[in-house]
């Protein structure tokens, strides 16, 4: 487990989730996954109970937030899978929210806490927020990466599925590859630096999940003591991930 070969990581972790977040604690005591535990507070004397799953591959794997069915229901009109992990943001979108180097306090505040707010408006309106929130599965996933692409101008479906695949290849984006805005020229002489940039965002599991959700009709691996999700099934999506390096 990460926490007992960085203790002293593990250490900080703890007391930057305590200083941060006076209702959350970091059990690491649990001979498993480390687990925030607790009530995130989302404005004063309101709250969400909160159970956040930090794998043992942490720092590279991304933590994963299971709802209390009791406060939000597990159904994919509230942003949530079947088996009640939340549906935090698009895949793809993980490195975007919560770059490499940042912490779990991090993602509390700038995952955790903005689903809870959401969740709060949806509750209080019976609809989302005008602004900031996706679509859920396969159109979700469509909307990021037009958004990615958008400075391509006119972004055609071909090009979100090109998008895709070249960021789901384990090796970076090469000169000599196909530049995915369709103009059938080489990246190197077209759009290298958007697509370069794009990679050192976007991790390749994360966007080999969601090239599977949109192009694959496998089903999601269940992972993390019985936990689907995006961000962590990509490593077992063999066929695609093959179809993807070809």
């Amino acid at each position: 487990m990460w926490y007992e070969r960085y203790p002293v990581m593990a250490g900080r972790e703890q007391a930057r989730i305590k200083d941060a977040f006076s209702g959350l604690a970091l059990d690491t005591a649990t001979g498993g996954d480390a687990i925030v535990t607790g009530v995130t507070e989302v404005i004063p004397d309101v709250g969400f109970s909160t159970h956040l799953i930090v794998p043992a591959n942490y720092p590279n794997g991304v933590p994963v937030l299971r709802c209390d069915p009791k406060e939000i229901p597990w159904i994919v009109d509230r942003h949530v899978y079947g088996n009640g992990v939340a549906c935090l943001c698009v895949a793809s979108e993980y490195r975007t929210h919560w770059p490499r180097g940042s912490d779990i306090a991090d993602f509390l505040s700038k995952l955790v806490v903005p689903y809870f707010v959401a969740q709060l408006y949806f509750e209080a309106h019976g609809h989302w927020p005008a602004t900031g929130q996706r679509s859920h599965g396969r159109e979700g996933v469509i909307e990021a990466y037009r958004d990615f692409l958008a400075p391509l101008g006119s972004v055609s479906e071909r090009s979100i599925h090109d998008t895709m695949k070249l960021m789901a290849r384990v090796s970076p984006p090469k000169g000599h590859h196909p530049c995915p805005c369709g103009s059938g020229r080489k990246l190197r002489k077209c759009h290298r630096e958007l697509f370069w940039k794009l990679r050192s965002r976007i991790d390749c599991r994360h966007a080999a999940s969601d090239y599977a959700l949109v192009y694959s009709r496998q089903s999601p691996v269940v992972s993390n003591g019985g936990t689907a999700h995006p961000a962590d099934y990509a490593s077992n999506l063999r066929d695609c991930t093959v179809s993807i390096r070809s």
